[in-house]
């Protein structure tokens, strides 16, 4: 039933306006969505076209260096309690781990963040991931899975 109202939203969306339908796509395909720290956080893989979706200017051009470097992840939430936000975030894909810096925005720093405050930040991998691979990110008691589709791989440049 779910899957239907939001298929029928979609269809409607792109009837009344095709991008607010492809935007919607687009964050379907490259964004995540788990509980961390007892949060619910969202990442996002950044790239070419969600980059567009968050930054303009000056901070889109910073972003889209960062991910010309390696794989980089767009952390969003607001937080549902007072917390201990951590930021030892993990990738791993195919056995091997890797471990990212953080670009703080707002409250991804190790420590309390108060109910209701947003968290927004950047994790950013020193390396490129094989984006047709399956792939996890891990910490502070939570985990999502990557496995993009065909559609999302067809819209990310090699």
């Amino acid at each position: 039933m779910i899957s239907f109202i939001f298929l029928t939203s979609l269809f409607i969306a792109s009837k009344i306006n095709p991008t607010v339908a492809q935007d919607r796509q687009i964050l379907k395909e490259f964004s995540r969505m788990g509980y961390f720290s007892g949060t619910k956080l969202t990442f996002l893989l950044l790239t070419d076209k969600t980059i567009d979706m968050f930054f303009s200017g000056s901070s889109k051009d910073m972003v889209q260096a960062k991910v010309n470097v390696g794989t980089c992840f767009y952390i969003m939430g607001i937080a549902d309690k007072n917390m201990k936000m951590s930021t030892d975030f993990v990738v791993e894909q195919d056995g091997e781990k890797f471990a990212g810096t953080i670009m703080n925005l707002e409250n991804v720093v190790d420590g309390a963040v108060a109910k209701g405050e947003k968290i927004s930040g950047i994790l950013q991998l020193q390396n490129k991931l094989k984006l047709d691979h399956l792939f996890t990110v891990k910490g502070a008691g939570g985990l999502v899975y990557f496995e993009l589709s065909s559609n999302a791989l067809r819209n990310v440049p090699n």
